[in-house]
């Protein structure tokens, strides 16, 4: 697959560096439904949003990367996998129950990870976040116990009653009936910065800083201490849920 040179680095080197508001969490949350609505429409979920998949362009607009773990929905708009994939803290629990079962799940599971995204934005971590991987999985699997919202930072209304519609069961959670619910949410209407047919057009809330067209300054350099030798290739993050048995390893099927 060849895509378009992006130049302006990924969401997660952004967050690292820029201290993100709610009117640019809502640009880039805005361009990321634009994405997944695309890959909804041709039939694939993704099973992999979050920030380290997501590129920006020269203008420091967002496109979506990495679909190493797509899978086509059937006539049914469904999936069915025994195998759950994805990284740790964007995956949803219904995936997370696929594990040495036959899983039927659909595009609600890329929704939940969308909830973690902005929630991550807004609030500086994921959400169900914890020092192990079982902890972790065990506040996503308990997430209506588990999801909570620091006092001492701000946060309207609008952006929590969305972070709440995604992280929520599946048979209720936002997106499950279309994108049409997601983009008639109050947090993507209740302003007057752009509208979905402008957003292309619209100023970026961070324009990435470019010297020259060969400019990587936007991207965080690799510690080449962590890989001995120009042939070794880094671990894939993504979970596969059947290693459970091996927490601490990871897998990446390259077929």
């Amino acid at each position: 697959m060849i895509m378009d040179y992006m130049p302006g680095g990924d969401l997660i080197t952004l967050l690292e560096r820029y201290e993100i508001n709610e009117s640019s969490a809502r640009f880039y949350c805005a361009e990321v439904v634009l994405a997944l609505d695309a890959i909804h429409s041709m039939g694939y979920i993704h099973r992999d949003i979050k920030p380290d998949n997501m590129l920006l362009d020269a203008r420091g607009h967002l496109k979506l990367a990495d679909f190493g773990t797509c899978i086509k929905m059937d006539k049914d708009n469904l999936v069915r996998s025994d195998t759950a994939v994805g990284t740790p803290d964007y995956i949803s629990p219904e995936i997370l129950k696929s594990q040495s079962t036959t899983g039927v799940y659909g595009r609600e599971v890329d929704w939940w990870s969308v909830g973690v995204f902005l929630y991550e934005m807004l609030l500086g971590e994921t959400p169900f976040y914890a020092e192990s991987l079982v902890g972790t999985y065990h506040k996503i699997m308990h997430h209506e116990d588990n999801l909570a919202f620091p006092e001492e930072i701000p946060l309207s209304t609008d952006a929590r009653s969305l972070i709440c519609a995604f992280l929520t069961d599946r048979s209720v959670r936002l997106g499950k009936n279309g994108v049409g619910e997601v983009k008639a949410h109050p947090f993507f209407t209740n302003h007057n910065e752009w509208t979905w047919e402008t957003i292309q057009k619209a100023k970026v809330p961070i324009v990435p800083p470019l010297t020259n067209d060969e400019d990587t300054s936007n991207f965080n350099e690799i510690d080449k201490s962590d890989n001995p030798s120009e042939e070794s290739f880094s671990v894939s993050k993504t979970f596969a849920g059947n290693q459970l048995s091996f927490i601490g390893f990871s897998y990446s099927n390259e077929q």
